[in-house]
């Protein structure tokens, strides 16, 4: 298959997202993010693993409700991408659709961080095969730490930071400490629609290449 990530890094100016009440028009680095550069396969469920004694209950409780927002907006969406819960690992797991999500002292080593998306293996295409999101130690506020999941899910999902966005528009906003939400706790209606784009324009591309690939094996 052709990659189609230069592709969806030239998608869309401006969307509209359809509501009752006054559509919004998403723009780019404004109250939308940006795209990423890698995303998991449309319908693939991702198996999360929590590192082992790094989170307690009740933080694991919040990590998985990040999950299920996520995938309940993918099912709406089109999307299609799952996020269940694995159990507990000692390591850093590298298998299929494997997701491994661990602590290290993130902001001591990169003072403008305070978590990491990392992708671990990629195909050819550049979809996500395995990864790992890193998350500091000092990271135990519930509210903060499901923010910074949502966000870090949606890196996974082929949503950028948006440095420039206005505040609290989207969840890929950048994040004001490292104990603190950056004002949403759940992706935003723009972020849901980018995501949207990316996996429609996907399924596209993976058609048009399963078209061509049928009609050449018949002349």
């Amino acid at each position: 298959m052709k990659s189609v990530l230069p592709i969806l890094l030239l998608l869309f100016v401006a969307i509209r997202v359809d509501a009752q009440t006054s559509p919004e028009v998403c723009v780019k680095n404004r109250n939308a993010p940006p795209i990423n550069s890698y995303y998991w396969p449309p319908d693939t469920e991702v198996r999360v693993y929590f590192s082992r004694g790094m989170f307690t209950e009740d933080q694991q409780r919040t990590l998985r409700a990040a999950m299920a927002t996520w995938t309940a907006a993918a099912s709406e969406n089109g999307a299609g991408v799952k996020f269940s819960y694995a159990g507990e690992v000692d390591r850093t797991v590298n298998c299929d659709s494997c997701l491994t999500v661990t602590r290290r002292a993130v902001h001591k080593n990169d003072r403008k961080h305070y978590a990491f998306f990392n992708p671990l293996r990629q195909d050819s295409d550049g979809l996500l095969i395995s990864a790992w999101i890193d998350f500091d130690f000092a990271t135990t506020n519930s509210q903060a730490l499901q923010g910074y999941m949502v966000h870090e899910l949606g890196h996974g999902l082929g949503l950028w930071d948006c440095t420039t966005c206005k505040n609290k528009k989207t969840i890929m906003n950048g994040f004001p400490g490292i104990n603190r939400n950056n004002g949403l706790i759940e992706p935003s209606g723009c972020d849901v629609e980018v995501v949207k784009e990316i996996y429609q324009l996907q399924r596209r591309v993976a058609n048009n290449v399963a078209s061509d690939s049928t009609a050449r094996r018949q002349r």
